[in-house]
């Protein structure tokens, strides 16, 4: 076979895979991209590659892992990863990238070679995959607690009704039967309660197909204030914010509007008695991740403590006489609902951190 032949079945091989080459020789001083490389990152002919222009095709966020990887191969390492680059438009994109490096007959590494396949359209199908699985077990979790809670708290209230109705059978005086009547009343209306607080449970799983819309911050913030109105003047509460970083997300509305409600309700209603409560939240991005933080100065929560059952349902760790304890176990469904996370920071007498990992 001849060198024309070996470089039309080179050709044909690289674009049907999609794979492009590469190599930088030590000797020379020079960076070399095949054709089919120069086609997968959008590079005219005339482009001349140098080490640091090869640098510049990775994605920013992996440049680090790149070049810690070239080192390594140029001490003899050959390597096999996952990584994203971009194309010259700025269009970032999976690859799978091989290389390893070249010696001469002496034996020393002259160089490094390799190649790199467009691995795009299959790497985002197995991340969405991870995702649903992720959500998957999410939700099978949030099942498992709700079976918990309805059996527990129905059990609950059962057991109280049978209780008193058998009393009441058996006592013949008056007030003694007027008590449990009382008791009765007060059981229902406890009972009407945890329903209540189990619908809007079944409500938010079943909204989690809802319809996502551009959600502005600023805009469900300005509405939070004006709904909190009335316990917003009497606190004095200070509020800073930051959306510039990210201004808005596909979000399901009523879930943002839900969020912010709860958050900020709390800050104001555990804010420290020696301060004026201030209440700071900002947005921003890391890489592809999207975050929204609240943090106030309030009296916080000791976390050695209550650190693994901030979430759930029912739970309460302060003296207020109006907590219910379902406001963050809700704020943490409706999240995680959507596939985000939501993490807490705290230290008494000095405030709370909530970082809202959103999808």
């Amino acid at each position: 076979m001849n060198l024309s032949n070996n470089d039309f079945y080179y050709r044909e091989v690289a674009e049907l895979t999609a794979s492009g080459g590469w190599k930088v020789d030590f000797i020379n001083k020079e960076s070399y991209l095949d054709p089919q490389a120069r086609k997968i990152l959008n590079l005219s002919e005339d482009f001349k590659p140098s080490l640091y222009k090869l640098i510049d095709l990775y994605a920013p966020k992996h440049r680090e892992t790149a070049i810690k990887t070239f080192m390594d191969c140029s001490e003899g390492i050959p390597f096999e990863t996952t990584v994203k680059m971009q194309r010259s438009n700025g269009e970032i994109f999976w690859v799978k990238a091989a290389g390893k490096p070249i010696y001469n007959n002496d034996n020393k590494i002259i160089g490094v070679q390799g190649v790199f396949r467009d691995i795009n359209k299959e790497k985002l199908v197995e991340i969405e995959k991870k995702k649903e699985q992720k959500l998957l077990q999410s939700q099978n979790a949030r099942l498992l607690n709700f079976a918990h809670i309805v059996s527990h708290n129905l059990r609950s209230h059962s057991s109280n009704f049978q209780l008193s109705l058998t009393l009441l059978n058996a006592v013949d005086d008056e007030t003694e039967k007027k008590e449990l009547m009382d008791g009765l009343l007060q059981i229902s209306e406890s009972l009407n309660t945890t329903i209540s607080h189990l619908n809007e449970i079944v409500s938010v799983n079943s909204k989690t197909g809802g319809e996502l819309k551009d959600v502005s911050f600023n805009e469900v913030f300005n509405d939070t204030i004006n709904i909190l109105s009335d316990v917003i003047k009497p606190s004095k509460a200070e509020f800073i914010t930051d959306f510039t970083s990210l201004e808005s997300i596909d979000y399901i509305p009523a879930y943002m509007d839900s969020i912010f409600l709860n958050i900020i309700s709390n800050s104001i209603k555990y804010a420290h008695p020696d301060r004026t409560p201030t209440i700071k939240i900002t947005t921003y991005t890391e890489g592809e991740d999207k975050l929204l933080v609240f943090e106030d100065n309030g009296i916080g929560v000791n976390l050695e403590l209550y650190g693994n059952k901030i979430f759930n349902m029912y739970q309460t760790f302060h003296n207020n006489k109006n907590a219910v304890g379902i406001g963050l176990f809700m704020t943490r469904n409706q999240i995680e609902a959507l596939g985000g996370t939501i993490t807490i920071e705290s230290t008494v007498d000095k405030g709370t951190k909530l970082k809202i990992l959103l999808n």
